[in-house]
């Protein structure tokens, strides 16, 4: 979800603490005022924001599950037409809901970050909430030597920070909650081998959001407008098996929690194929971002990979042995015929 036209209004800090040693929530040190920063300070702060959510696999749209008193969603709305005194005590309920959020002393400490404004044409209301975790680091001082901090957050290279962000769409008079607003996280371990319990506190456990319940039909859109893809490109059938081969790993063997189209492209395609079909899945209205990736809808499809020959022939086996021991390869037979040369790297261990 690409941020464009994007202003800060107001930001203010709150600091949460890891739980206690026996496990209890420690109350958080709440921030006084509305943080004061310069322009140079605000462009900072604003590029971080809008770089965490240039559709990379670490964004996802979610799903609104809680929406009624004392949720996050109906406190945020509060919250964007409050006047700016209010804004700063009225914050303080969202360190209280993370530091309760976090169920275990695993999960760091940081810095609630609350935030508002504008973005999009034409502009509307958006309130954010971010988890920005404290790092190590030096500072240089003006006579060349280095002060060791241990309070950065927010530095160019550092991902560790969380981002809700919930975007209004601008109609008035509001409809009910949720209608009118859509939410978008940002999480750097969104797609991490195994997802800890730092994705699922954040998402669900305070910001009350869920994955989309159409997970597993965008999946499947991704399957077939894929194999669409590839079916109509000119080229050989040797890489025309290769992306084939790729999808599958991409989709049953790659351990990762979500799917995007740029990403498969990246790994599996050269520039220009992959611009042509980036182009094509957006024209098929598929998400540019991060999409959860559930292969229900798909898992049969996903059990064997197939080759279909002339009368009949079958050749199908996992899609990873297919990838590991064949070879197809487009040749010329007699009569510039097109046949197939198939090599398997095996001998044959039985036959009806």
């Amino acid at each position: 979800m690409p941020l464009e036209n994007v202003t800060i209004n107001r930001i203010c800090l709150h600091e949460v603490h890891r739980r206690s040693d026996a496990g209890g929530v420690v109350r958080p040190t709440y921030g006084t005022g509305l943080l004061a920063l310069s322009q140079e300070a605000l462009g900072a702060f604003r590029s971080r924001v809008v770089a965490a959510f240039k559709s990379t696999a670490q964004c996802m749209e979610m799903a609104i599950r809680e929406y009624g008193d004392g949720s996050v969603i109906t406190n945020g709305v509060h919250l964007v037409s409050a006047a700016d005194p209010d804004f700063v005590q009225h914050s303080r309920v969202f360190a209280d809901a993370l530091a309760n959020a976090q169920g275990s002393r695993q999960i760091p400490g940081g810095l609630m970050v609350v935030f508002d404004g504008t973005l999009g044409h034409p502009a509307t209301s958006f309130f954010g909430l971010m988890k920005a975790e404290l790092h190590e680091g030096f500072i240089k001082t003006n006579d060349l030597q280095a002060r060791f901090v241990s309070d950065l957050f927010l530095s160019p290279k550092t991902k560790l920070y969380k981002i809700g962000l919930f975007v209004s769409n601008g109609l008035n008079p509001r409809p009910n909650l949720p209608d009118g607003w859509a939410a978008v996280v940002y999480d750097s371990a969104m797609t991490a081998s195994q997802r800890d319990n730092a994705a699922t506190y954040f998402h669900s456990t305070f910001l009350g959001l869920d994955v989309p319940a159409n997970a597993a039909q965008q999946v499947k859109k991704f399957f077939e407008q894929t194999r669409a893809f590839i079916r109509a490109t000119d080229l050989p059938e040797e890489q025309k098996v290769d992306l084939y081969n790729g999808l599958y790993t991409y989709l049953k063997l790659d351990r990762g929690n979500t799917i995007q189209t740029s990403r498969f492209a990246e790994t599996y395609m050269d520039d220009v194929l992959a611009e042509d079909y980036i182009r094509h899945m957006r024209q098929q209205r598929f998400p540019g971002g991060a999409v959860a990736k559930d292969i229900t809808e798909i898992s049969g499809n996903l059990r064997l990979r197939k080759f279909k020959f002339p009368r009949a022939i079958t050749l199908t086996g996992p899609p990873d042995a297919v990838r590991d021991l064949v070879t197809v390869e487009a040749i010329n037979g007699e009569d510039g015929a097109a046949w197939t040369q198939i090599t398997i790297r095996g001998r044959i261990e039985a036959q009806e």
